[in-house]
């Protein structure tokens, strides 16, 4: 694609973004499934994301700026056909719909020396136990009932996927869904200062992503070990009690606990310098982009490419304001001393104003496109000069043999 199609790819794509979910998950029902023992803990709030981002993507083929360029139009439309394929394959074999019939997931995993992990993700949607009837048919499984819900399992050693009777689809090691599903089963405890009490802290301010780390003593163990030798890595593993990094729609926070005062300064030194680095990651790229396009105006005439980016100067920037902020976004940041935690919250109008992770959706697509398109993002340099071979010499001819 050339560089006026990138250009209009880039407007286009300005919508893509993570919204408000006023129906997010609680604690309560992220929660609810949890492993107690837990080394790590992952949540992923769906509807924040997937929803209207893909409402955004069906409607990019329509944009009028996009039909306005039959190559890019025909890119566009190609992969967007492609996408919503694979939707309608996964709805029909599954009867789970990717856009819409997934809510959000939580998954917990537990280190385990010289052994995969043992782990369980809990997936809240529109679901129910037809869905196992169908996966069971898929993979040649005899689903069977326990409790209220249903379950398949795949094989001693494999993965485990169940739903229970409240419509949560569970999947991984097969004791651990199998707990789940049986009428017996209740939320485990979350006490303060435990796995779990950390994790509802976490979970509770209701982000779009969450990562909470709790190593255990086995876990902190077999990290040192694969480490081999003391470094940053596992001056941190040894000595922490928690930690937990966000991303919200409006931006980032994370969570430090230590077991000592000078690792909690040292944490929030680092803080200090991390909010630091993601203004200015905010404020170069604006700067870059006022420097490049204030310089190519030297070169005004000499290229018709180049008269084209300064003739779309005002969108070059409207796309870079767009996906970076002027780095003033508001910070919070709160220090106990006495319980040797640390808080950090930055926010802003959205999160592409705090940290420019707005691009990454926007990247990724554009870069699916460019490979539909011929697979480079270089603008068209014109036809290529092949430099003419030199003319061939005929062969002398050979004289014929004299016989004795």
């Amino acid at each position: 694609m050339a560089i006026v199609e990138i250009i209009t790819l880039l407007l286009g794509l300005a919508g893509f973004g993570l919204q408000p979910n006023p129906k997010a998950p609680t604690a309560d029902q992220s929660l609810q499934y949890a492993m107690p023992d837990a080394d790590i803990v992952v949540q992923f709030d769906v509807n924040s994301v997937v929803p209207n981002n893909y409402k955004a993507l069906l409607a990019l083929p329509n944009m009028p700026q996009i039909k306005a360029s039959p190559e890019l139009s025909k890119i566009v439309r190609q992969v967007v056909s492609e996408i919503d394929g694979a939707r309608g394959i996964a709805k029909t074999a599954t009867g789970i719909d990717l856009a819409t019939d997934i809510y959000d997931a939580t998954m917990f995993v537990q280190i385990v020396p010289n052994k995969d992990p043992n782990f369980v993700a809990a997936v809240r949607g529109k679901l129910t136990t037809s869905v196992v009837d169908k996966l069971a048919k898929m993979s040649n499984k005899q689903a069977v009932k326990v409790g209220g819900g249903m379950m398949i399992e795949t094989g001693a050693n494999d993965p485990a996927i169940g739903i229970t009777k409240d419509g949560v689809l569970l999947a991984g090691t097969p004791n651990l869904v199998r707990d789940r599903l049986a009428d017996t089963w209740k939320a485990p405890a979350r006490a303060a200062n435990t796995n779990l009490g950390y994790a509802q802290d976490v979970l509770g301010s209701k982000p779009v992503f969450a990562l909470v780390l709790t190593l255990s003593p086995t876990a902190r163990k077999e990290v040192t070990r694969k480490m081999h030798g003391q470094n940053f890595v596992t001056d941190l593993v040894a000595r922490h009690k928690v930690f937990a990094f966000s991303i919200y729609h409006d931006g980032i926070g994370w969570t430090w606990v230590d077991t000592n005062k000078a690792g909690l300064d040292q944490m929030a030194l680092m803080s200090e310098g991390m909010i630091e680095v993601m203004r200015a990651s905010q404020i170069a790229p604006r700067g870059f982009a006022k420097i490049l396009l204030g310089a190519i105006e030297s070169y005004k005439g000499t290229d018709k490419r180049v008269d084209e980016i300064i003739r779309r100067r005002g969108d070059i920037m409207k796309i870079v304001d767009s996906y970076t902020g002027d780095g003033n976004f508001k910070v919070q940041v709160d220090k106990d001393p006495t319980k040797l935690r640390l808080n950090v919250r930055a926010t802003g109008k959205s999160v592409s104003e705090v940290i420019p992770a707005g691009f990454i959706g926007p990247a990724a697509i554009l870069g699916m496109l460019m490979v539909r398109g011929g697979g480079s993002s270089k603008m068209d340099s014109g036809p290529t000069m092949v430099e003419p071979a030199p003319p061939r010499l005929a062969p002398k001819p050979i004289a014929p043999r004299k016989t004795p």
